[in-house]
């Protein structure tokens, strides 16, 4: 048996480790959260979105658990929301992880929401970005 003094000790040090693991477990959970392509990102359970507005139209980036997911086993679709309209695009399949639809605009302001699909399993997850 430990001496008191001993246990005092050794609980302190478990109750600073589960502390200093508490405060880091969100950056561990999913991994890296930056974008990587400049666009905005929101996570999904463990899936991580990136939306990038750019000159051609809008690209959607898709990682799961820090691994690439490829675009060509999903379908990926935009539900855009400006000053009260709504707006669907089907977006389509690029290299990668990549999703595309050119010549699609979206407005400062807009709400987006991303709806992507798993061909095989028809299981669905989605992500909503306010872009400014």
């Amino acid at each position: 048996m430990m001496p008191f003094s001993t246990w005092k000790k050794t609980a302190a040090l478990l109750a600073v480790a589960s502390a200093a693991l508490a405060f880091n477990a969100d950056a561990l959970a999913h991994g890296n959260t930056k974008p990587s392509h400049g666009g905005v990102v929101q996570m999904s359970g463990e899936t991580l979105f990136e939306l990038l507005v750019e000159p051609t139209g809008v690209a959607l980036f898709i990682v799961d658990e820090d691994d690439e997911v490829a675009s060509s086993g999903m379908a990926a679709r935009l539900v855009i929301t400006s000053k009260g309209d709504k707006t669907e695009v089907a977006m389509k399949p690029a290299a990668g992880n990549k999703f595309e639809a050119r010549n699609t605009r979206i407005a400062p302001g807009s709400k987006v929401v991303v709806v992507l699909t798993n061909n095989t399993t028809q299981a669905k997850t989605s992500a909503e970005f306010t872009l400014k």
